[in-house]
């Protein structure tokens, strides 16, 4: 999947309505752009928050929400770069 966004300070916003929130640390917070509009037209979205723990290593936090905004599960990755 290739994602094209824009940046502006420290907001990315992709196309398709996704956007991430770049903060210090090597954190990062992903969602969609809009959130309200996503229950509205009753669509699923994930909410993401994300932090570098060291060099080739990051940890990520996923929620679900399900079409009622209702969250429907929580997923843990730890990642390691090869």
């Amino acid at each position: 999947m290739h994602w094209t966004g824009t940046m502006s300070d420290n907001l990315v916003t992709f196309e398709g309505g996704y956007q991430l929130t770049l903060l210090p640390g090597g954190m990062y917070m992903g969602c969609p752009s809009n959130v309200a509009k996503s229950v509205a037209e009753s669509k699923s979205f994930h909410l993401e928050f994300c932090w570098l723990e060291a060099p080739g290593r990051r940890q990520r936090l996923v929620r679900t929400y399900d079409v009622e905004g209702l969250a429907v599960s929580s997923t843990y990755f730890l990642e390691t770069k090869s």
